[in-house]
């Protein structure tokens, strides 16, 4: 039987587009991450005090495969839900967003999640994260899926994770105390991004960003820091900080020595309205 000129040409049209729809799954699913992929590593979190709704999470994401992955969000038996967040440079001030979208990992790259750059925030805490415990976290990636880790809680002021043998130039900016130290204060009525640098004892800046509840910018009447060292017997010490955005503040302070201090914020909402919030933070 005699093939027409016509259907010779719709056979080869029909095995050429089977063979391009191969060559696309097959090449998929060469550059697409899956979880033997991602390789999660330095997961650490820092330990809260007493009554603290709100912790963070912090670890480096490695992608070794040809495709881009997204970590798109993250769950906790610890806390009530967790949120994405990066840190956005708006203006010179590095002001904290959640994320909608996830954060990308790129193809044999890595993403980092530190204190003062994106990270996961843990809310809603059903209780204290204690030094020493292992909070376990479920990571869900665009294309590697679920994969099940646990952050080592350090202490109150931990900088990092508690590496056995840290690299020797990790050890040497460790001991420089050159690092920002980054907490977030949560209280219910507003939040509050606290940054205090450099991390080391002297002369230091502290820059305060507040949110509302819903993490929108929160503009306040004004705003004082104290810092108080009661174990070493030096006496607290207080500044009003200058306002340098409609929700950001800045003070400068000395930090006469080393050693775990508390924070204070005295925030005037209106002038009859007064929020006071404090946390732990770690002066090298």
């Amino acid at each position: 039987m005699r093939i027409s000129r016509l259907g010779k040409f719709r056979r080869r049209r029909d095995f050429i587009s089977l063979v391009g729809c191969t060559a696309t799954l097959l090449l998929h699913a060469m550059t697409s991450a899956c979880a033997a992929d991602i390789v999660v590593r330095q997961a650490w979190s820092r330990a809260t005090p007493k009554g603290a709704q709100v912790a963070s999470g912090y670890l480096t994401i490695e992608n070794r495969s040809n495709g881009a992955d997204r970590l798109l969000s993250a769950s906790t038996p610890a806390a009530g839900k967790v949120e994405i967040h990066e840190m956005l440079d708006a203006g010179g001030i590095m002001k904290m967003r959640p994320v909608t979208e996830g954060l990308t990992i790129p193809p044999s790259g890595h993403l980092v999640l530190t204190p003062g750059g994106s990270h996961m925030m843990f809310l809603e805490l059903k209780s204290p994260f204690s030094e020493g415990e292992q909070i376990p976290v479920s990571l869900d990636f665009e294309n590697a899926g679920q994969i099940n880790i646990s952050l080592k809680v350090g202490g109150i002021g931990a900088k990092g994770p508690q590496l056995s043998a840290p690299s020797e130039p990790t050890a040497r900016l460790s001991a420089s105390g050159a690092d920002p130290f980054f907490t977030h204060i949560h209280d219910p009525r507003l939040m509050a991004n606290v940054t205090v640098s450099p991390g080391r004892s002297g002369p230091v800046e502290v820059l305060v960003q507040l949110e509302d509840p819903e993490e929108n910018p929160l503009a306040a009447e004004g705003l004082s820091v104290t810092l108080s060292n009661p174990d070493s017997g030096i006496a607290p010490i207080t500044t009003t900080a200058e306002r340098i955005a409609s929700d950001t503040w800045r003070a400068r302070m000395l930090v006469s020595e080393a050693g775990k201090w508390s924070l204070a914020l005295r925030i005037a909402m209106t002038s009859k309205e007064k929020v006071e919030i404090a946390a732990p933070i770690l002066i090298e």
